[in-house]
């Protein structure tokens, strides 16, 4: 797979297909792929015992029936809550899936882009192990990290010199995207900012800096439109039809 060929824009259903299923779960992502997305945008938040857990929040309350903080639980004290009941009866049974969990199941059948919650300097050992994931599974073609955080770009990138990153960009830090990236320090290949930022200019810009632009998080139909006339490379939106 070649990561950015096929139609543009690549679509990616963010955090799976979770205007429809639970967030996050084997369950989102399998929905996702059968709605056609190209990819699956996934969070990662490291357990307590130095797992990748594929879940957006520091703690349990919002998406589980379990209260805590990821950081201070091991996996299997996160596993045992249940991550899909919330989303409806259907799901219930749903846990909070582990990275290698999610490569075990969807394997080389899609592309990956995963947003990394680590911001901490204790957090730094997860960067080796979701490259060893990555490596195992033979997966470095199709894979991204993205993050809001520049040194945890900048770890993955002391780690590997294959690894695609992209930049996450929010309402709050527009600057970073109206400036040359590598006066950050980290050689990446995307820009992710939040879609509201993107116009012609932007776009523009990011071609001017050899840069894809990923955008997030669109689920208005007509605004998929306008950015895919626009020329972005890749949308990432709960909805994935295309």
């Amino acid at each position: 797979m070649r990561f950015w060929e096929g139609k543009r824009p690549l679509i990616f259903g963010h955090r799976g297909a979770s205007m429809h299923a639970p967030e996050n779960t084997l369950s989102a992502f399998h929905l996702a792929l059968e709605m056609g997305a190209d990819g699956i945008e996934l969070d990662i938040t490291p357990s307590a015992d130095g797992a990748p857990m594929v879940i957006h929040d520091p703690n349990l309350e919002r998406t589980t029936n379990g209260t805590g903080d990821v950081r201070q639980l091991s996996a299997a004290e996160i596993q045992r809550y249940d991550a899909g009941v919330k989303h409806g009866a259907k799901f219930a049974g749903e846990r909070v899936p582990t990275l290698k969990e999610v490569f075990e199941a969807f394997g080389n059948r899609t592309r990956y882009n995963l947003d990394m919650k680590t911001f901490y300097p204790e957090d730094r050992p997860i960067v080796r192990t979701v490259l060893a994931l990555i490596e195992e599974y033979r997966l470095m073609p199709n894979v991204i990290i993205s993050s809001f955080s520049l040194d945890t770009l900048r770890w993955f990138r002391e780690e590997s010199r294959q690894i695609r990153l992209g930049m996450l960009i929010s309402r709050y830090t527009p600057h970073m995207l109206l400036e040359d990236g590598r006066r950050w320090g980290v050689r990446h290949e995307a820009l992710h900012p939040e879609h509201t930022l993107v116009d012609a200019e932007a776009i523009r810009r990011a071609r001017q800096q050899r840069k894809k632009m990923v955008v997030w998080t669109v689920n208005d139909a007509e605004r998929k439109r306008e950015l895919a006339q626009l020329g972005v490379d890749a949308i990432i939106t709960d909805d994935p039809v295309r």
